[in-house]
Protein backbone atom coordinates (compact mmCIF):
# COMPACT_ATOMS: atom_id res chain seq x y z
CA UNK A 1 0.00 0.00 0.00
CA UNK A 2 2.77 2.41 0.74
CA UNK A 3 4.62 1.83 -2.51
CA UNK A 4 1.14 3.11 -4.24
CA UNK A 5 0.98 5.44 -2.28
CA UNK A 6 4.25 6.86 -3.13
CA UNK A 7 3.62 5.73 -7.08
CA UNK A 8 0.61 7.96 -6.76
CA UNK A 9 2.32 10.75 -5.01
CA UNK A 10 5.06 10.58 -7.70
CA UNK A 11 2.62 10.74 -10.50
CA UNK A 12 0.89 14.13 -8.89
CA UNK A 13 4.14 15.29 -8.57
CA UNK A 14 4.88 14.78 -12.19
CA UNK A 15 1.62 16.17 -13.57
CA UNK A 16 2.28 19.45 -11.20
CA UNK A 17 5.97 19.83 -12.52
CA UNK A 18 4.72 19.24 -16.25
CA UNK A 19 1.40 21.03 -16.25
CA UNK A 20 1.28 23.51 -13.70
CA UNK A 21 -1.57 24.13 -11.05
CA UNK A 22 -4.10 24.43 -14.02
CA UNK A 23 -3.77 21.03 -14.85
CA UNK A 24 -3.73 19.08 -11.80
CA UNK A 25 -6.62 21.83 -10.70
CA UNK A 26 -8.36 20.36 -14.04
CA UNK A 27 -7.79 16.40 -13.01
CA UNK A 28 -9.09 17.14 -9.73
CA UNK A 29 -12.17 19.34 -10.15
CA UNK A 30 -12.97 19.34 -13.76
CA UNK A 31 -16.15 21.92 -13.25
CA UNK A 32 -13.94 24.21 -11.62
CA UNK A 33 -11.33 24.41 -14.00
CA UNK A 34 -13.79 24.63 -17.22
CA UNK A 35 -15.41 27.73 -15.44
CA UNK A 36 -11.83 29.63 -14.63
CA UNK A 37 -11.82 29.01 -18.63
CA UNK A 38 -14.19 30.59 -19.09
CA UNK A 39 -14.71 33.26 -16.48
CA UNK A 40 -10.99 33.79 -15.69
CA UNK A 41 -10.17 34.10 -12.53
CA UNK A 42 -12.66 34.56 -9.38
CA UNK A 43 -10.89 36.22 -6.90
CA UNK A 44 -13.56 37.15 -3.50
CA UNK A 45 -15.04 40.10 -3.34
CA UNK A 46 -14.10 41.24 -6.54
CA UNK A 47 -15.85 41.59 -9.65
CA UNK A 48 -15.84 40.26 -12.64
CA UNK A 49 -17.30 41.09 -15.72
CA UNK A 50 -18.10 37.73 -16.70
CA UNK A 51 -19.69 36.54 -13.88
CA UNK A 52 -21.76 40.11 -14.14
CA UNK A 53 -22.86 38.78 -17.59
CA UNK A 54 -23.33 35.20 -15.73
CA UNK A 55 -25.69 36.70 -13.32
CA UNK A 56 -27.37 39.42 -15.49
CA UNK A 57 -28.63 36.46 -17.57
CA UNK A 58 -29.69 34.05 -14.53
CA UNK A 59 -31.97 37.13 -13.79
CA UNK A 60 -33.79 37.48 -17.31
CA UNK A 61 -34.11 33.63 -16.93
CA UNK A 62 -35.77 33.91 -14.06
CA UNK A 63 -33.19 32.90 -11.13
CA UNK A 64 -32.32 34.77 -8.80
CA UNK A 65 -28.41 35.71 -8.56
CA UNK A 66 -28.56 38.25 -5.89
CA UNK A 67 -27.33 42.03 -6.76
CA UNK A 68 -25.87 42.02 -10.15
CA UNK A 69 -22.06 42.81 -8.97
CA UNK A 70 -19.36 40.83 -11.11
CA UNK A 71 -19.21 38.66 -7.50
CA UNK A 72 -19.49 35.12 -7.23
CA UNK A 73 -20.66 34.73 -3.88
CA UNK A 74 -23.16 31.70 -2.39
CA UNK A 75 -26.46 33.51 -4.01
CA UNK A 76 -25.08 33.58 -7.42
CA UNK A 77 -23.51 29.56 -7.06
CA UNK A 78 -27.44 28.74 -5.74
CA UNK A 79 -28.82 30.75 -8.72
CA UNK A 80 -26.51 28.27 -11.13
CA UNK A 81 -27.15 25.33 -9.31
CA UNK A 82 -30.68 25.95 -9.72
CA UNK A 83 -30.56 26.19 -13.55
CA UNK A 84 -28.39 23.37 -13.72
CA UNK A 85 -31.05 21.35 -12.13
CA UNK A 86 -34.11 22.31 -14.29
CA UNK A 87 -31.90 22.57 -17.48
CA UNK A 88 -30.76 18.73 -16.88
CA UNK A 89 -27.11 19.56 -16.34
CA UNK A 90 -24.34 18.46 -13.86
CA UNK A 91 -25.33 20.45 -10.53
CA UNK A 92 -22.05 21.55 -9.98
CA UNK A 93 -22.94 25.12 -9.30
CA UNK A 94 -19.75 25.87 -10.96
CA UNK A 95 -20.02 27.17 -14.79
CA UNK A 96 -18.75 24.79 -16.89
CA UNK A 97 -19.03 24.38 -20.64
CA UNK A 98 -22.46 22.97 -20.97
CA UNK A 99 -23.54 25.34 -18.33
CA UNK A 100 -22.28 28.64 -20.25
CA UNK A 101 -23.44 27.05 -23.87
CA UNK A 102 -26.71 27.06 -22.50
CA UNK A 103 -26.93 30.55 -20.05
CA UNK A 104 -25.74 31.97 -23.88
CA UNK A 105 -28.06 30.39 -26.29
CA UNK A 106 -30.48 33.05 -26.36
CA UNK A 107 -27.95 35.46 -26.04
CA UNK A 108 -25.73 34.47 -29.22
CA UNK A 109 -29.58 34.07 -30.82
CA UNK A 110 -30.72 37.94 -29.83
CA UNK A 111 -33.20 37.41 -27.76
CA UNK A 112 -31.03 39.00 -25.08
CA UNK A 113 -29.30 42.05 -26.56
CA UNK A 114 -27.36 44.41 -24.17
CA UNK A 115 -28.57 42.57 -21.37
CA UNK A 116 -32.13 42.82 -21.60
CA UNK A 117 -34.65 41.00 -23.16
CA UNK A 118 -35.15 41.64 -27.02
CA UNK A 119 -39.16 42.33 -26.51
CA UNK A 120 -39.39 43.17 -30.72
CA UNK A 121 -38.04 39.45 -31.56
CA UNK A 122 -40.55 37.92 -28.55
CA UNK A 123 -43.24 39.63 -30.15
CA UNK A 124 -42.12 38.57 -33.96
CA UNK A 125 -42.01 34.74 -32.08
CA UNK A 126 -45.60 35.18 -30.36
CA UNK A 127 -47.08 36.26 -33.53
CA UNK A 128 -45.52 33.42 -35.66
CA UNK A 129 -47.04 30.86 -32.66
CA UNK A 130 -50.33 32.39 -33.66
CA UNK A 131 -50.58 34.70 -30.40
CA UNK A 132 -51.41 38.28 -30.87
CA UNK A 133 -48.94 40.50 -28.80
CA UNK A 134 -50.41 43.65 -30.79
CA UNK A 135 -47.91 46.01 -32.89
CA UNK A 136 -44.48 44.83 -33.04
CA UNK A 137 -42.87 47.73 -31.74
CA UNK A 138 -40.31 46.11 -29.31
CA UNK A 139 -42.23 48.05 -25.97
CA UNK A 140 -44.01 45.40 -23.43
CA UNK A 141 -47.06 46.19 -22.84
CA UNK A 142 -50.20 44.61 -22.01
CA UNK A 143 -50.86 43.10 -25.03
CA UNK A 144 -47.96 41.49 -25.46
CA UNK A 145 -47.77 40.45 -22.19
CA UNK A 146 -51.22 38.71 -22.37
CA UNK A 147 -49.97 37.17 -25.32
CA UNK A 148 -47.13 35.77 -23.20
CA UNK A 149 -49.87 34.32 -20.99
CA UNK A 150 -51.99 32.69 -23.52
CA UNK A 151 -48.89 31.20 -25.17
CA UNK A 152 -47.50 29.70 -21.74
CA UNK A 153 -50.88 28.48 -21.08
CA UNK A 154 -51.23 26.52 -24.22
CA UNK A 155 -47.89 24.98 -24.05
CA UNK A 156 -48.41 23.84 -20.10
CA UNK A 157 -45.37 26.39 -19.26
CA UNK A 158 -45.71 28.08 -16.07
CA UNK A 159 -48.40 31.06 -16.49
CA UNK A 160 -46.75 34.01 -14.82
CA UNK A 161 -46.32 36.39 -18.30
CA UNK A 162 -42.98 36.52 -17.61
CA UNK A 163 -40.50 35.21 -20.35
CA UNK A 164 -37.96 33.18 -18.16
CA UNK A 165 -35.73 30.26 -19.75
CA UNK A 166 -38.58 27.67 -20.68
CA UNK A 167 -40.54 30.26 -22.58
CA UNK A 168 -37.93 31.31 -24.26
CA UNK A 169 -36.82 27.83 -24.70
CA UNK A 170 -40.46 27.02 -26.66
CA UNK A 171 -40.75 30.58 -27.96
CA UNK A 172 -37.23 29.17 -29.87
CA UNK A 173 -39.65 26.95 -32.01
CA UNK A 174 -41.13 29.56 -33.91
CA UNK A 175 -37.76 31.23 -35.10
CA UNK A 176 -34.82 30.44 -36.80
CA UNK A 177 -31.94 30.59 -34.39
CA UNK A 178 -28.29 29.06 -34.61
CA UNK A 179 -27.16 26.07 -32.51
CA UNK A 180 -30.30 24.65 -31.40
CA UNK A 181 -28.57 21.25 -30.54
CA UNK A 182 -27.67 23.17 -27.30
CA UNK A 183 -31.03 23.51 -26.65
CA UNK A 184 -32.09 19.97 -27.40
CA UNK A 185 -29.49 18.10 -24.98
Amino acid sequence: MAKQQKNLLFILMLCFILGGCDYLYSLLHKEGAQEKKLVGEVVPYKENENVEQIQSLLKIYGYNPGKIDGVLGFRTRDAIKRFQEEQGLNPSRFVDEDTWNYLKVFKDNKFIIDDKLNVSLVQQALEKAGFRPGKIDGEWGKKTENAVKEFQKAHRLKVDGRVGYQTLLKLSEFVVIENKEVLKK
